[in-house]
């Protein structure tokens, strides 16, 4: 899991998100909204990896909860996301 912080250039500014990678995707729904729960931010990723050919294909699959529910889509923590699994670290 990652922590970063979304439209800034400074740390602890900005919108923050917790990036959970390589998750099991046979993680239940509610332990992924316990984990978001826990983190206690605006919104919180998992990134459900798939074999390499259905990731070219279809892309990453990225499961986006608040502290309360499952979104369909996201802004902030669908381009913090991105940035995370291209490399980058820290502010967004």
């Amino acid at each position: 899991m990652v922590q970063v912080d979304v439209f800034t250039d400074r740390a602890l500014t900005g919108n923050s998100l917790a990036v959970f990678f390589s998750m099991d995707a046979a993680l239940a729904r509610r332990n992924m909204q316990d984990l978001a729960r826990e983190m206690n931010l605006s919104e919180t990723t998992f990134v459900l990896p798939e074999d390499a050919a259905a990731e070219k294909a279809r892309g990453v699959c990225v499961r986006i909860f608040t502290v309360q529910e499952e979104l369909p889509f996201a802004g902030h923590p669908t381009l913090g996301t991105a940035f995370v699994l291209r490399g980058g670290d820290g502010c967004v």
